[in-house]
């Protein structure tokens, strides 16, 4: 093999190969992520009306070390407790979202308490096949930078393949 042909040809592809499954591995990490947070699919869930009993905010407390010793993380999840009617039967829950508990700063779970006084008629989005399983709003959603990244990794990489492998048709007069 020439040097040439390494340097324009092989060099590139393995420099994509190396970016495109970093971008993988990204993805992964977004999806497992996902899975791991316990998203509900709340798109055919169905809605009735619900009343505000009562809420409060949960203090949440998380040590993990660090080099200086032990760190205390301070976290916060909105209680609201509801209750709602299906088919004539009363429920009663207190999820604002779906699926496993998410959890907020101080400031922000109390907007979100805010939004849910005492007494109002909210609302509520109910699992069809399980009324007990209900919520007042869908997931917050976020912006996923590491899905965004692994994206962005496996789409250059690929180009990359691509674009070396054109280049070295082109050069070598085989197109």
């Amino acid at each position: 093999m020439n040097m040439q042909f390494i340097l324009f040809f092989i060099v590139p592809i393995l420099l994509g190969v190396v970016i495109t499954v970093t971008g993988a591995v990204f993805l992964l990490i977004a999806a497992r992520r996902k899975k791991k947070a316990g998203d509900v699919e709340t798109h055919d869930w169905e809605t009735t009306g619900g009343k505000i009993v009562a809420s409060r905010l949960e203090k949440h407390e998380a040590s993990r070390e660090v080099e200086k010793g032990t760190h205390i993380d301070i976290t916060y999840v909105p209680v609201v407790e509801y209750v709602y009617t299906v088919k004539n039967e009363e429920y009663s829950s207190n999820k604002v979202f779906p699926g496993e508990h998410i959890y907020f700063s101080q400031k922000a779970a109390q907007e979100i308490l805010d939004q849910h006084p005492l007494n109002m008629y909210v609302p509520v989005r109910y699992n069809p096949a399980d009324p007990a399983v209900s919520s007042l709003a869908n997931r917050p959603e976020g912006t996923n930078y590491i899905y965004i990244l692994g994206l962005v990794l496996t789409s250059f990489g690929v180009l990359a393949c691509c674009f070396a492998t054109f280049m070295t048709f082109i050069a070598t007069g085989r197109y």
